[in-house]
């Protein structure tokens, strides 16, 4: 390369390098990335070991010791993600509030992450970019559904609330293949099931935007927690859906 090149590449010192790599280990757990989604969701107050141990039961089927769960807060506080801070509660056992110590999400947990690490920063952007698309076009008799990875990333649908639509695999198929409308995925969505038989429904029953999965071959998932099968879910605004979850999988940003 000479001179006159430049290049795009941004160097971070080794400071920068550390924290980073630290918060990335950090995260790559599920037990510690399942504490800062309590945490995230729980930002009023500091929650401490036990309350924690409880939300991991409770809502993750995750079951560990105090020590355990000790060890992974000191990661977490470690890596900057989370702070420790003293609070009164409830202890079990014990007779009246006790000092313990309790813990939060940052608010810049992964504020260098987004700015350092540059395909993280355009990811973001490019999420702005599409909720910005959506709030465009949509309206009071529409649910706006955008894909949000893989080949057809960007494709943006209008449904309106007396249809029902499809949403699979394309395969073979084509639109007018089918009695409803459908909106057909790329195949390289391989995990996806394909419209013979749909990966998922999306219509609205009484006022509220509903999905049916009748029974795909990799599930549907909303935040990660896997929908029932055969029962109609109400979907909340601005949420993401996964057709499948992983390589082959679909994201679908819904907005209404």
């Amino acid at each position: 390369m000479d001179d006159s090149e430049t290049t795009n590449t941004v160097m971070l010192d080794s400071f920068d390098c550390d924290i980073i790599s630290k918060k990335l280990a950090a995260i790559n757990n599920k037990v510690r990335f399942s504490i800062l989604e309590i945490l995230r969701d729980n930002k009023k107050e500091p929650l401490y070991s036990r309350e924690l141990n409880s939300f991991l039961l409770n809502k993750y089927n995750i079951s560990i010791t105090v020590q355990m769960l000790g060890q992974h807060l000191k990661q977490l506080v470690e890596s900057d993600l989370i702070e420790e801070v003293p609070v009164k509660k409830e202890v079990a056992n014990k007779i009246g509030r006790r000092n313990v110590n309790g813990y939060l999400l940052k608010n810049t947990a992964f504020l260098d992450l987004f700015l350092e690490i540059s395909f993280f920063s355009d990811e973001v952007l490019s999420f702005f970019d599409l909720h910005e698309s959506n709030l465009n076009s949509g309206d009071d008799s529409h649910c706006i559904l955008t894909i949000f990875n893989g080949p057809d990333r960007g494709k943006t649908f209008k449904v309106a609330k007396g249809e029902t639509i499809l949403i699979g695999r394309k395969s073979n198929f084509t639109k007018d293949d089918f009695d409803s409308p459908a909106i057909l995925l790329d195949n390289e969505y391989e995990t996806v099931s394909n419209v013979s038989k749909p990966h998922l429904k999306l219509f609205n029953r009484d006022g509220k935007w509903c999905i049916l999965d009748e029974g795909s071959s990799n599930g549907t998932f909303v935040r990660d927690d896997e929908i029932i099968v055969g029962k109609p879910t109400p979907i909340r605004n601005n949420s993401f859906i996964k057709l499948s979850r992983g390589n082959g999988g679909a994201v679908i940003y819904c907005s209404y």
